[in-house]
């Protein structure tokens, strides 16, 4: 035991510091609370107030619970951390009589036959149960080491202790191997035996209640999940709303509708004519057309791409669909090459009127509506 820190409430042995915290009223192993108990007495009597209401087999299954549950941050901070977990359960062992788990030795541990055994001496089961004349065996420590073995093979391992100190042998023995039962299964094989009491019933139907629990708790997300998509979906309709209305702005400002004179329309075509844009422009002139009363309508193509022989074929429909309506259709700002595609194509342009200028076409235009109007 070494004190050199010189503080009366503190001391270590073998590198574990026990101290008291005076101003909470605890005792601390290496920082961490602790609780000291009586083994032969205050501990002994609460184990038998759990034996003496639950049963002997139901003890043992449930003190093998519990020590398998305690195996996890053992696992994850050292033994993970060993070069082996024969090697990290051995330097633990070494450890552990310090906490009054005893001191363990790993006899056996073959990973090749998923299989191990273990020894214990001084554990703190045989001592209380020796005070209470009874014989449980040390299901805790049992558990632990089937903890360990199920992380360490990778399958649910289970502990049989062979040999007891109770009983007056040297060491409690425990033999590790596989199993396909687990505790749950052995409580809920009890359950449904002539041996199941109030205590499995209890406990049956408090796992159900968990069980119920967890499933509302899984309805309760997956209904948030459900709220959040409809949240998203809707953000992302209202997204491509607005983009579909600023696209059919772009749209409108790419062939705007000009009046350029007393019952003359102009549309200044720049870039490429396709179908999509042919249509719009076609929904967009004809009822320009009959609102203002137009006589004319003129398709400038001075910046307009290259037409090919769809877009000439569209830009035919078109100007058909002006006439249907009353009005004449001029093109002015044809390229030289979109003239030698169409004799290329042979596309028939009867009826299409072309001038080489807006000037031109103007002129033309307004012509027109004047004879119509001296007529």
């Amino acid at each position: 035991m070494d004190t050199a820190s010189g503080d009366p409430n503190e001391f270590e042995i073998d590198g574990v510091r026990y101290s008291w915290d005076r101003a909470r009223d605890l005792m601390l192993m290496n920082g961490m609370p602790v609780v000291a108990l009586l083994v032969e007495s205050t501990f002994a009597g609460m184990m038998w107030g759990v034996e003496r209401m639950v049963g002997g087999e139901r003890f043992e299954l449930a003190m093998q619970a519990a020590g398998r549950r305690s195996v996890e941050e053992e696992w994850r901070t050292f033994i993970a951390q060993m070069p082996a977990p024969e090697v990290g359960i051995a330097m633990l062992g070494g450890l552990t009589p310090l906490g009054g788990l005893g001191r363990w030795q790993v006899v056996e541990f073959d990973h090749e036959l998923q299989s191990a055994v273990f020894r214990v001496t001084a554990g703190f089961e045989p001592i209380y149960q020796k005070s209470l004349g009874v014989e449980w065996g040390s299901a805790f420590i049992a558990g632990k080491f089937a903890g360990y073995c199920t992380k360490a093979f990778g399958t649910h391992c289970w502990a049989e202790q062979t040999r007891f100190v109770v009983r007056g042998d040297p060491h409690d023995e425990f033999v590790v191997r596989p199993s396909d039962r687990s505790v749950e299964d052995r409580l809920d094989a009890m359950l449904f035996t002539a041996e199941s009491s109030a205590a499995d019933l209890a406990a049956a139907l408090e796992r159900l209640r968990r069980e119920v629990a967890e499933r509302r708790e899984v309805e309760a997300r997956l209904r948030e999940e459900a709220e959040v998509r409809q949240r998203v979906e809707e953000e992302l309709r209202g997204k491509l709303e607005m983009i579909e209305r600023q696209a059919a702005d772009i749209r409108a400002m790419s062939t705007p509708i000009l009046q350029v004179g007393a019952g003359v329309l102009a549309v200044p075509v720049v870039g490429r004519l396709d179908r999509q844009r042919a249509e719009a422009l076609m929904e967009g002139l004809l009822p320009a057309v009959v609102e203002r009363h137009a006589r004319a309508a003129i398709l400038d193509l001075t910046g307009a791409e290259a037409l090919d022989a769809t877009a000439i074929n569209l830009l035919l429909r078109l100007t058909r669909a002006v006439r249907m309506i009353g009005a004449r259709c001029l093109i002015c700002g044809m390229s030289a090459r979109a003239a030698q595609t169409a004799v290329n194509l042979d596309i028939e342009l009867d009826g299409l009127v072309a001038h080489a200028t807006l000037e031109a076409a103007l002129d033309a235009a307004k012509r027109g509506i004047a004879k119509v109007g001296v007529a």
